[in-house]
């Protein structure tokens, strides 16, 4: 159904009457996105291994949904104040461009790799940096932040990817229970990542490269989520998309499929570790309803933790 509504859309884009598609485009749009996003939740309970809520639970207001077919498609995903990410328009201009979601599959490895190395500074594209090493962003595991390759080991049945026709554009990449995925991350992913990167030989005078602290850093103590954090997030996620992809709604309905996911499993909150001085990321996050989690005594002051319930 999502590739015949896209075809329609792609279709419609040829009606000689301009003034019959700029009345329709509305529609089609936003049942397509509508469509696609159910098509990606329904995907991804053929993937998991088991859920508790395939669909909704009766608990949403009925405000919290427009009314008509689109209502309809959407009450079937099991987020009960999520309203917000169902909350987009259409592009200003007509466009017969696809954003297709759908649960991630490990040949989609090295695409989130690039992804992430494409998005790595702060939104914008890192791979010259990291040149000789092009997977170690990716890999990166730290308090600072926590990129892909941990999630994609460790936590792959929650994550989700975007494409359109040229491939995977974007990632929503989430682990259900947070404290038990950091214990897994200190067990067996971090040691793994200290035998591939061994710590640079440098004096402690010599400047290390944007790369070599990224290894140093693998070979620290690592710093603890505070335990405040996960009474109320106890998932956590990290995403990231593209600067192609201009279209708002894409990143909201990633996050509902994400949260439809973890809440049929029995999760509540979600939280994501930023670098505050990464403005564009975390400008990124607020717009998706996370908001900053309030920890005096987390001494870290250059990382914030934005969190959202649902």
């Amino acid at each position: 159904m999502t590739q015949a509504v896209g075809r329609l859309l792609g279709r419609l884009m040829y009606v000689p009457n301009r003034a019959v598609l700029f009345d329709l485009y509305p529609y089609v749009w936003d049942i397509g996105a509508a469509i696609s996003l159910l098509n990606a939740y329904i995907k991804w309970i053929g993937f998991s291994k088991g859920y508790k809520e395939a669909f909704m639970s009766g608990d949403q207001e009925p405000w919290l949904f427009r009314g008509g077919l689109i209502a309809e498609l959407q009450r079937l995903l099991p987020l009960e104040s999520g309203s917000d990410l169902f909350l987009y328009k259409p592009p200003e201009l007509p466009s017969s461009k696809i954003y297709t979601i759908r649960p991630y599959l490990p040949s989609d490895e090295p695409l989130v790799y690039e992804v992430c190395r494409k998005t790595c500074d702060d939104g914008m594209d890192g791979t010259k940096v990291f040149s000789e090493l092009p997977n170690l962003i990716g890999d990166k595991c730290f308090i600072k932040l926590l990129l892909v390759g941990g999630f994609l080991n460790l936590s792959n049945e929650y994550c989700f990817v975007v494409e359109d026709e040229t491939g995977v554009c974007g990632y929503a990449l989430a682990a259900l229970d947070a404290q038990q995925f950091s214990k897994k991350l200190e067990v067996a992913w971090i040691p793994a990542l200290c035998i591939k990167y061994p710590a640079p030989n440098k004096e402690s005078s010599q400047l290390l490269t944007p790369s070599e602290q990224i290894m140093n850093s693998f070979h620290a103590k690592a710093v603890k989520v505070p335990d405040v954090v996960y009474k109320h997030h106890p998932s956590c996620v990290t995403m990231s998309m593209l600067p192609s992809i201009v279209d708002s709604s894409v990143s909201k309905r990633l996050l509902a499929c994400v949260l439809a996911a973890l809440k049929s499993n029995g999760s509540h909150g979600v939280f994501s570790q930023v670098l505050m001085g990464d403005k564009n990321v975390v400008e990124f996050y607020s717009k998706l309803g996370f908001l900053e989690i309030n920890l005096p005594d987390f001494l870290h002051d250059d990382t914030s933790f934005l969190g959202r319930t649902f």
